[in-house]
C-alpha cells in the first residue's frame, strides 16, 4: 500500500495541477470557480513560504553542522574563516529576530527585520562589500574565459571576437570617444543579431516545457521523485 502511495499519489496531484492550470488558462470559467482557484493558489503560495522558511532553517543548521566538523577536522588552517562564518551568521540571525520582535511588539518604533539598525549596519558594510568583492572577483575568470574564447581559430571565431569587441566598446565610454559609431552597431548587434538567436532558443524551451508536462502527465517522468524505475 504504501508503494502504491508513493509511486501514484504525488503523480496524480501533479496531473491534476497541471490540467486545471492549463484549462483555468484557456477555457472560461465562471466567477465561483476563479474565486475558488484564487483561493487555492492563495493557500499553496502561503505554503510554500512555509516551506521555504523551514528550508533556510535547516540549510543554516546544515552550515553550522559543515564548518563546526570542518574546525574539528582542519585544525588552524581553516579554523578562522569558518569561526568568522559562523560568527556573522549567528550575528545576523540575532538581530534579524530581534528586528522581527520589535516590528509586532512595537509597531510604532517603525523597526522591521531590514531596518533593524545592528542588521542594517551589517548588511550595508559587512555583506554588502564583500558581495561586491565576489563579483568583482569573478571578473578575472571572465577576463580569462574570453581569452580562451576569443582565439581566433577560424571565421566563426573571429566573427564573435569582432562582434563582442563592438558590443564591449559600445557599452563603455571609452567606445564612445574612440568612435561615436560604436554605440549604433552595438544597438542593432543586440536587437537584430541577438534577438534572431534568442528567439530559437526561446521557442526550444518551450517545446521542451511543453513535451515535459506531456511526460509529466502520462506519468513516464518519475525523476523528479527521486526515482529512475
Amino acid at each position: 500500500m504504501s508503494l502504491v502511495v508513493r509511486k501514484y499519489v504525488p503523480q496524480i496531484i501533479v496531473s491534476a495541477i497541471i490540467v486545471a492550470t492549463v484549462a483555468f488558462y484557456y477555457l472560461y470559467v465562471s466567477k465561483e470557480v476563479a474565486d475558488a482557484f484564487g483561493r487555492a493558489d492563495k493557500a499553496l503560495s502561503d505554503w510554500a513560504v512555509i516551506i521555504t522558511s523551514f528550508a533556510l532553517i535547516v540549510g543554516g543548521i546544515d552550515i553550522l553542522r559543515f564548518h563546526v566538523l570542518r574546525i574539528k577536522k582542519e585544525g588552524l588552517v581553516q579554523a578562522p574563516f569558518s569561526a568568522v562564518t559562523i560568527a556573522l551568521l549567528i550575528t545576523m540571525v540575532v538581530f534579524g529576530v530581534v528586528g522581527w520582535y520589535y516590528s509586532y511588539a512595537a509597531p510604532e518604533l517603525g523597526i522591521t527585520i531590514t531596518t533593524q539598525p545592528q542588521f542594517k549596519w551589517l548588511y550595508t558594510n559587512v555583506y554588502a562589500p564583500a558581495d561586491a568583492a565576489m563579483y568583482s572577483i569573478l571578473v578575472f575568470y571572465i577576463a580569462s574565459a574570453s581569452y580562451r574564447a576569443f582565439r581566433v581559430r577560424n571565421p566563426m571565431a573571429l566573427l564573435l571576437l569582432v562582434t563582442a569587441v563592438i558590443v564591449m566598446l559600445g557599452n563603455t565610454t571609452v567606445g564612445g570617444l574612440i568612435w561615436p559609431g560604436f554605440l549604433s552597431l552595438r544597438d542593432w548587434i543586440m536587437t537584430v543579431p541577438n534577438t534572431a538567436a534568442f528567439r530559437p532558443i526561446t521557442i526550444g524551451a518551450g517545446l521542451g516545457t511543453i513535451v515535459l508536462g506531456l511526460r509529466l502527465l502520462t506519468w513516464r517522468e518519475i525523476s523528479w521523485m527521486g526515482r529512475r524505475e
